[in-house]
């Protein structure tokens, strides 16, 4: 038993992630290390990219209604924390899909 998950809810929601991951590689054609891991770096541009973005909206909500810096303070934190653990959870099932399926 794991005392940070008594009752294996997060280990299903990960495994069944993963599960869905896996297919969609499968249909995709991902039958290499090297594809999968290039999979990985886009996620990471892609995640960049994202955050740069939601910065700039973040910054233009506070200069045309100041008023409005902690909400959209609050929102910038949740949209970086919910893409920093997309990302982090996609490496992990891609990496997981590489040892796996493709080893």
């Amino acid at each position: 038993m794991n005392l940070n998950d008594p009752f294996g809810r997060m280990a299903r929601k990960h495994q069944r992630g993963y599960e869905m991951m896996r297919d969609v590689m499968h249909k995709g054609g991902v039958d290499t290390p090297h594809a999968a891991q290039e999979i990985i770096r886009q996620s990471k541009t892609r995640a960049v990219k994202f955050l740069a973005i939601g910065f700039v909206l973040f910054l233009l909500v506070i200069w045309l209604v100041p008023q409005a810096f902690m909400l959209a303070f609050c929102l910038l934190l949740f949209l970086v924390l919910w893409v920093i653990t997309s990302t982090i959870n996609g490496k992990r099932y891609i990496e997981r899909y590489i040892d796996e399926e493709l080893k």
